[in-house]
């Protein structure tokens, strides 16, 4: 979790972190389609997916958590990780690379800008968890899952 010198900073510090993919994301686009459709390892996803699957990620935050936020709200859980990145990745079908990465860049923003309108300090729950969340929480594990696919493309792209 991050420590901030006030509340007042903590959403826009917090945005700044899934900002900070949108960033990284658009400096994919100076990469031909090639090198971003070659798995980053055998049996692992390209970094064509992994952007496409961040995306349908955000999605399902914008469309089915957060309408539902608010004090002591029961929000949907979240869906089954395999079955949920399996239908992500069929999603992507006859998309290209640039087409994945300007949609990520436009969803995230507007991840952003709706998640950045919200009070922090709203607590909810996800049905089936008994663990309190708050906006901080969601990006904090939103923010480690961008870092981890980060990192993958990172290492892959600096080998090739």
């Amino acid at each position: 979790m991050y420590i901030y010198e006030n509340d007042r900073n903590k959403m826009t510090t917090q945005a700044d972190s899934l900002q900070n993919m949108v960033s990284f994301v658009e400096k994919l686009q100076r990469y031909d389609e090639k090198t971003l459709t070659i798995p980053i390892k055998p049996g692992k996803w390209s970094t064509r997916e992994i952007i496409g699957h961040l995306y349908y990620w955000d999605r399902y935050l914008i469309e089915a958590m957060i309408p539902h936020i608010a004090e002591g709200a029961v929000l949907p859980p979240f869906p089954n990780h395999d079955v949920y990145n399996r239908a992500a990745i069929a999603s992507l079908e006859g998309r290209n690379a640039s087409r994945i990465i300007d949609g990520f860049i436009s969803g995230r923003k507007l991840l952003i800008e709706q998640i950045s309108s919200l009070d922090d300090k709203i607590a909810f729950k996800i049905r089936g968890s008994e663990e309190i969340f708050t906006t901080d929480k969601i990006i904090d594990k939103f923010f480690k899952h961008d870092k981890l696919h980060q990192g993958q493309i990172e290492t892959f792209l600096s080998n090739e």
